[in-house]
């Protein structure tokens, strides 16, 4: 039988890299392709078998390339985005809202004319208005947070473009995954970093380690293996409505600062500032529906934790 030949965009980010392994592991040929090319890509890229696997380098912000890249795709895994912190975002919100219209409309776009057989968006816990808890279909009856306002809306539109093939085209081929926090091996740990890569470099370069607040915010946090195959899901299940790709379970900022302390084994001097805001109280995913189509995370915090930190060591 012949074997099916997916696109994943974004394929160096830190979801790619997982998903290209997951996706050559099921038996799939894949297509790579992301704006960037760097060491740590080329090291990982380079073991797989070239007959199954190719990278292609491309900026998706040009149509033309992303008619390319899709040619004699069955499958696209959009999980392209710009990545940074929610502070760079409100700062310099063109970085983030402009290119995201541009790559995913050209994507979606590119994927339909060439009649590609399915197609899974990576949407974001950015389009949700602020809230204690996140449920999928409340989306389009509130704004995202402020703070999230331009990010959030550019995905959002990635999101209504699918709805936009169905009414216009009657197609009904489109996935929608609202990951939470992600981390993972290859994430980011500049300054534009999120919260746990952020925790990780500093709290190798830091001393005293000074956090904000008193630590009682609650997030939800999902390692990046386990998007991957919720992304995968998606598509083998056919599932045509938004599913949120979270943990199901509330960690606060205090009790992921003492698992990454147990792991230096007690050896950090943690410091908490008060005076220091600290953010919204709650921010989880209602993870029903995900669990009703049998998705249940596999990864536990502290056994990504050491992952994440053995990755930045050997980096850093």
């Amino acid at each position: 039988m012949k074997r099916k030949k997916v696109l994943i965009t974004g394929a160096a980010g830190m979801i790619g890299h997982y998903l290209v392994k997951k996706c050559l592991d099921k038996g799939y040929d894949v297509r790579a392709t992301d704006i960037r090319y760097n060491d740590i890509t080329e090291k990982t890229f380079t073991k797989y078998d070239r007959n199954h696997f190719e990278f292609v380098q491309s900026d998706l912000r040009e149509f033309s390339n992303c008619k390319k890249v899709v040619e004699g795709i069955d499958i696209v895994f959009n999980v392209a985005g710009v990545k940074g912190s929610t502070a760079r975002a409100s700062q310099l919100p063109n970085d983030y809202f402009t290119p995201m219209l541009q790559f995913n409309t050209n994507m979606a776009e590119a994927a339909r004319l060439r009649g590609v057989e399915w197609y899974v968006y990576t949407s974001s816990v950015g389009v949700y208005s602020p809230s204690d808890y996140f449920f999928e279909d409340d989306v389009w009856k509130t704004f995202p947070s402020p703070n999230d306002r331009f990010a959030g809306w550019a995905k959002r539109i990635g999101e209504l473009q699918g709805d936009c093939f169905n009414v216009h085209y009657g197609l009904n081929n489109f996935s929608i995954v609202r990951p939470a926090n992600v981390y993972g091996k290859g994430d980011d740990f500049s300054e534009n970093g999120m919260v746990i890569p952020q925790l990780v470099k500093r709290i190798h370069t830091e001393s005293p380690f000074i956090c904000w607040g008193d630590g009682s915010p609650i997030r939800d946090f999902i390692h990046a293996d386990d998007v991957a195959d919720g992304i995968l899901m998606c598509y083998e299940k056919k599932i045509t409505e938004p599913i949120n790709l979270g943990s199901g379970k509330g960690v606060s900022i205090k009790e992921l600062v003492d698992t990454l302390v147990e792991i230096y084994d007690g050896d950090v001097d943690v410091q908490w500032d008060t005076t220091k805001p600290n953010g919204d109280a709650i921010r989880l995913m209602d993870m029903t529906r995900a669990t009703n189509h049998g998705f249940y995370p596999k990864t536990d915090l502290k056994t990504g934790l050491k992952e994440v930190v053995k990755y930045y060591e050997s980096i850093s």
